[in-house]
């Protein structure tokens, strides 16, 4: 609402009126085609619109032709009428400051061109209400460029491309074609720009059930690419063992956090690593994942508070807000990322130290719990390894010398425990600290150790059977021996290892 002083100012600002300056269209269009989408993030943008005119199946269709390939997105929504599809397809239609419906996951009006123009040089939109005939236009890049004019066109390259809205009889379908980011003016013939193609589909497969995940597991929603249903990830393992803390409430608006404490990967089978890891890796997927709508908008983030660590990438934590608050988390116009009100920040931040030295107790102890016996104690995890601060808050590494495979071996008679100490320090001094910081710099996720189960072998075998007999030959219970076993490292990473100790 404008206030009276200013309608006083702007109707002064009537008498100083000059000349009218109309964007250029070749320079305006250029402009959008430089927002920052890639394919993934651009496709999102146009299902968005899909789900927020009510629809139920949308469907990604794609196909490789080298320059002549294409991409649509057809949905069964509402559709629209001629004046309405006209007026999505109109630059700046909308205006961002206009209140939305609670379900609308729009937000500058701008998402239809900006997205596609980024990925195609014509766009073309097909569209139908119920019981109405299909309407279309068309945005010609080349052809604006041609006549300096921004003019729709009544056209369609295809009548193949109406199938799914010829069936569902009411909804949209956007396509895309000369899609010079992706493919340029490659032959069909072209077997590397094919390849990258088909790759690029892939991720974006995997992309669409993380944004979307919450509408695919709720049944709202269900994405089909090529005939394939999209699956959705959901990067807090909920099935799959792990700690929430939370919800908290912050804000004037009670924006909503959770946070999770992952399982360790020794814990889960290999199907629960390689859909826990995500698009981007165990390393990579840490952080925050904000949501607005139920709308993924950042998949992993610490948002400047945190940095990356091992130790703290069993972290993810949720936060939710509704589209009243775009303003305050400067959502961008790709919805991709987003920038927390200064209000949340102390307690995000607070929010978050809790989740990652949650994440590290669970990453530096790595045992698995014998779970028969609920009564049975329990026991200190027994590192190989000892880290310890020095005065210089350095740290030296040690090894565990009460360690009970350690132990055992030095009491043995034959053994000489000065030559096999000074083995040890010796040992100990020599840690390859430098070639771990170098790598560990050059590629911090290098040190992902035990992405895979690791196999068990024959030495690791008998060493806890060693372990076992002399424990119980000492008194000690076999259930409790085999608990005690497994809160030792390394056997604390075969859980198998109950079978072969009875």
């Amino acid at each position: 609402m404008i206030d009276a002083d200013n309608t006083t100012e702007l109707n002064m600002l009537d008498a100083y009126a000059s000349e009218e300056a109309k964007p250029k269209p070749k320079a305006t269009i250029n402009s959008y085609r430089s927002f920052g989408y890639n394919l993934q993030t651009a496709v999102a943008d146009i299902i968005d619109n899909s789900i927020s005119a009510g629809a139920v199946n949308i469907w990604v269709d794609y196909e490789w032709n080298g320059r002549d390939s294409f991409l649509l997105i057809a949905d069964d929504g509402a559709g629209m009428n001629k004046d309405e599809l006209v007026d999505a397809l109109t630059p700046g239609s909308k205006d961002p400051e206009t209140d939305r419906g609670e379900n609308d996951l729009g937000r500058f009006g701008m998402g239809l061109k900006t997205a596609s123009f980024s990925q195609c040089r014509r766009l073309t939109v097909a569209s139908a209400t119920k019981g109405d005939n299909i309407v279309y236009r068309c945005w010609d890049l080349d052809y604006v460029n041609s006549v300096q004019n921004w003019i729709l066109l009544n056209y369609l390259s295809g009548e193949k491309f109406l199938n799914r809205l010829q069936k569902s009889h009411q909804g949209t379908v956007v396509i895309w074609e000369k899609m010079d980011k992706l493919v340029g003016k490659a032959n069909p013939e072209n077997d590397a720009v094919r390849r990258i193609f088909q790759q690029e589909m892939e991720h974006l497969e995997v992309h669409l059930g993380m944004i979307f995940h919450r509408f695919i597991e709720n049944k709202k929603l269900k994405i089909w690419l090529n005939g394939i249903r999209a699956e959705a990830w959901n990067p807090f393992l909920l099935k799959s063992g792990s700690t929430m803390l939370g919800p908290e409430f912050l804000g004037r608006a009670n924006t909503e956090v959770r946070a999770f404490i992952l399982p360790h990967m020794s814990r889960l089978d290999e199907q629960q690593r390689k859909t826990g890891q995500g698009p981007k890796g165990w390393y990579e997927q840490q952080g925050f994942y904000i949501y607005r709508n139920q709308r993924m908008l950042v998949a992993g983030d610490w948002l400047g508070m945190f940095t990356r660590n091992e130790h703290s990438k069993l972290a993810r934590l949720s936060i939710d807000f509704n589209n009243d608050q775009d303003h305050e988390w400067a959502l961008d116009i790709k919805k991709s990322t987003a920038k927390p009100p200064v209000e949340l920040r102390k307690d995000l931040y607070r929010l978050g130290s809790l989740a990652v030295k949650e994440s590290a107790k669970v990453y530096n102890y790595r045992g698995t719990a014998l779970k028969r016996n609920p009564d049975l104690p329990e026991f200190a995890f027994q590192p190989i390894w000892n880290a310890i601060k020095t005065r210089e808050d350095g740290i030296n590494y040690t090894i565990n010398r009460t360690h009970p495979l350690l132990r055992q071996l030095l009491a043995g008679e034959e053994n000489d425990y000065g030559k096999m100490n000074q083995l040890l320090k010796l040992i100990e001094r020599n840690i390859p600290i430098e070639t771990i910081i170098y790598y560990q710099s050059e590629d911090p996720g290098i040190h992902e150790l035990r992405t895979t189960s690791p196999d068990i072998d024959e030495v690791t075998i008998a060493f806890a059977k060693q372990l076992f007999d002399t424990l119980t030959k000492q008194g000690t219970g076999s259930e409790i021996a085999v608990k005690q076993i497994l809160n030792i490292e390394p056997f604390n990473q075969y859980p198998q290892l109950i079978e072969y100790l009875k």
